[in-house]
């Protein structure tokens, strides 16, 4: 039966359009002109005998019509995407691409890689250390590990483990001094942050300790390099229970204070709504999962003091 369509490329067009709300930055997505958007726009609209877009001088919006199309092609163009990924190269079928938050990436998965290769060991795993949150209609990636609240739009967001805060900090810092649970003495020590500075005021306020300077000390980009700062003896960092279980077992990093913040956010497994799983991701997922739910269950059971 033959498939009375409009032109796919004006099809296109619009989707992106119409995705973007902006005639512009479809252009720059499909490496076209300006004008050729235009131009592919009009001619379905002509095509169908309908308005898809009002056109102002600020851009264009969306008409009722325009809305009902975009919401049936969406889905429709993710398919080809995902279709296309799956028959490009032979090897593409057993590479799984993640998105990792540099922070988990470096202190916890790429440490483990040994045991992702025991547990897969036909699918070549390919991190790409990120801590921007995936666009999985741009990016090759099939997953994403984030930290967060797990409320990102357009994904499905698996919780992992939740977290609990505490300072820490090298057994030299403190070699010689004996703190005996006097949270004020942090006064003495440089705090260090990480960029968005979020827990340091929190967690003095949850024990009690209000003349500690919160503001000052060192702020660095991500937690990972906080916790290297204070690995290197530069002061207390605020680490968490899955990105410090390793230094804390090698004594590259100390818990001098055992009192805990727990906090809503936590790390996610986070992936596309529609699509297959490709070759390869369930027993990676089953293997993270159990991972990181021992490793928290026996944080529970003991492991905090």
């Amino acid at each position: 039966m033959s498939r009375n369509l409009p032109s796919l490329n004006a099809i296109r067009a619009f989707e992106a359009a119409a995705r973007h709300q902006s005639l512009t930055r479809a252009a720059a997505e499909l490496f076209v002109t300006h004008a050729a958007i235009s131009r592919h726009v009009r001619l379905l609209e002509q095509r169908l005998e309908v308005e898809l877009f009002v056109r102002h001088p600020q851009g264009v919006t969306l008409t009722d019509a325009g809305e009902r199309y975009l919401k049936r092609l969406t889905p429709i163009f993710d398919d080809l995407v995902a279709a296309t990924r799956e028959l490009r190269a032979d090897d593409a079928v057993s590479t799984l691409t993640i998105s990792v938050e540099v922070p988990f990436a470096t202190r916890w998965l790429i440490p483990r890689l040994g045991q992702v290769r025991a547990v897969c060991p036909h699918v070549e795993l390919n991190i790409k250390p990120s801590d921007e949150l995936v666009n999985f209609r741009d990016d090759e990636a099939q997953f994403g590990i984030r930290f967060g609240l797990g409320e990102w739009p357009d994904v499905t967001a698996i919780r992992l483990t939740n977290v609990e805060i505490f300072p820490v900090c090298s057994p030299d810092l403190i070699r010689g001094r004996e703190l005996g649970g006097d949270l004020s003495s942090l006064r003495d020590f440089t705090l260090i942050h990480e960029a968005k500075k979020r827990y340091w005021q929190r967690w003095l306020e949850l024990v009690g300790v209000s003349e500690v300077d919160t503001q000052k000390g060192p702020i660095l980009s991500n937690i990972h390099f906080a916790l290297q700062a204070a690995e290197a003896g530069e002061g207390f960092a605020l680490g968490d229970n899955v990105l410090t279980r390793d230094a804390l077992a090698a004594g590259t990093l100390v818990r001098p204070f055992a009192k805990t913040l727990a906090i809503r956010r936590g790390y996610f497994l986070v992936r596309p709504k529609r699509g297959q799983l490709v070759e390869g991701a369930q027993p990676f997922i089953d293997w993270l999962t159990t991972q990181l739910q021992a490793q928290e269950n026996a944080w529970q059971n003991g492991q905090r003091s």
